[in-house]
């Protein structure tokens, strides 16, 4: 199923702010996100799922919207 994926900062400069992949789990995704930008291998970055960080792999539905998230800091 495709999935929408939103995409800020650092991040969006490689992927662009807003892509359609097809996914059914979040390490699926990561995996097509690399294949798609290589650039992303070496990059760090944080999962969203329908606004709610995620730290492990979780499966998607068609109708998520998953955030790519570059480290912040904050001051």
């Amino acid at each position: 199923m495709e999935i929408k994926i939103i995409s800020f900062g650092q991040i969006a400069e490689i992927t662009g702010k807003e892509l359609m992949l097809e996914a059914t789990d979040l390490d699926s995704l990561k995996l097509h996100l690399v294949q798609k930008f290589p650039e992303l291998s070496d990059k760090k970055f944080a999962f969203a799922v329908n606004k709610k960080l995620v730290n492990a792999n979780v499966n998607l539905n068609q109708n998520n919207v998953v955030a790519l998230m570059p480290p912040y800091s904050g001051g």
